[in-house]
C-alpha cells in the first residue's frame, strides 16, 4: 500500500545550521526522538525515503527497539516524519514537512541576509595629505 505522500518531491539541502534549528524546535521532546530525526535527516539527501528498519536505526543508535518505535509514531504524529509507503508490516519514512518548513526557511532567511551583506564601498584619501 502506497500514501499520497510517496508522489510529492522533496528537494532541500541539509546544512548545520537546519542541523541546529531541528534540535531548537524538538527541545521538548525526549532525546531520543530527536537522534531518531537526526537519523533520518542525515541518512539519506534531505527528502528522500530512508529505507532502513527500525530495529537497524536502535541498533545504530544504541537505543532499545520499542523506544525507537515510539519515537517514529510521535515524530510522524507531530509532522517530523512522513510515511511515505509499506511494505508488509513495515513502514519506510523521510522527513516530515516540519522539517521541509524549517529547511524553506533558513533558505529564505539565508537569501535575505545575502541581500544584506552586500558590500559597500568607501572611499580612502589616498594620497591627500593636506596641503603636503
Amino acid at each position: 500500500m502506497t500514501t499520497a505522500a510517496m508522489t510529492r518531491e522533496h528537494t532541500a539541502e541539509f546544512t548545520q545550521a537546519l542541523m541546529h534549528e531541528l534540535l531548537l524546535r524538538t527541545a521538548g521532546a525526549p532525546g531520543a526522538d530527536f537522534r531518531v530525526l537526526a537519523f533520518y535527516a542525515t541518512a539519506v539527501p534531505l527528502g528522500q525515503t530512508v529505507r532502513t528498519v527500525g530495529k537497524a536505526i536502535a541498533e545504530s543508535l544504541r537505543l532499545s527497539e520499542p523506544t525507537v518505535s515510539k519515537s517514529i509514531k510521535r515524530l510522524a504524529a507531530e509532522g517530523w516524519l512522513e510515511l511515505v509507503y509499506r511494505q508488509g508490516p513495515i513502514n519506510f519514512y523521510r522527513v516530515g514537512p516540519l522539517v521541509m518548513e524549517a529547511a524553506a526557511e533558513l533558505l529564505v532567511e539565508g537569501e535575505e541576509q545575502d541581500e544584506d551583506d552586500l558590500a559597500t564601498i568607501h572611499h580612502l584619501p589616498f594620497g591627500q595629505h593636506g596641503g603636503e
